[in-house]
């Protein structure tokens, strides 16, 4: 299995799409339908993945296999830094991929691109059936926010990758 792991352009947001739905759909338990639609059909839309992506708020990373077609099995959606922190909004792998070291090159690409942007943290919100992963990722339980955003319990996983600069954690890049 050869899988690239890269930053996804406005351009290929149309391939992602159905890959973002997929997941959302079938690998996040936590969320009713009626959320999973709102999410897709108001929030996380084409329109709004380009402008965020064209205005540097989020990026995606994507991880790919097949070189000829790039077809996207998994992603990652990173907010823009914030006080120096680097949020990963989404994480998520088709099933047959799972298990299979992708998410960790997400991980990795992720802790990457977050040490670059000058962050000294990383963070995600986790539901319930990814806290093995992140633990086993390195990233630390650091609290529990029980039923929070959208009626579930999230588990905060952190990260400190690096020391807080006013420099950084003041900048509006």
């Amino acid at each position: 299995m050869n899988i690239a792991i890269s930053l996804l352009s406005k351009q290929e947001i149309d391939s992602f799409l159905p890959v973002f739905a997929h997941i959302l759909e079938n690998e996040f338990p936590g969320y009713t339908k009626n959320v999973v639609r709102y999410f897709l059909d108001k929030i996380y839309t084409k329109i709004n993945f380009e402008w965020w992506t064209s205005q540097k708020q989020k990026i995606i990373i994507a991880a790919t296999e097949n070189e000829s077609i790039k077809e996207i099995v998994g992603f990652a959606v990173i907010d823009a830094p914030y006080g120096g922190v680097s949020f990963c909004r989404w994480l998520g792998l088709k099933k047959k991929y799972q298990r299979k070291g992708i998410g960790k090159q997400i991980i990795d690409k992720w802790k990457e691109l977050a040490i670059q942007s000058g962050c000294h943290k990383m963070e995600v919100a986790s539901q319930p059936t990814a806290k093995e992963f992140y633990a086993k990722m390195g990233l630390e339980l650091e609290g529990l926010r029980k039923l929070s955003y959208f009626g579930i319990d999230q588990y905060i996983y952190g990260k400190v990758i690096g020391t807080p600069t006013d420099e950084v954690m003041t900048s509006s890049k």
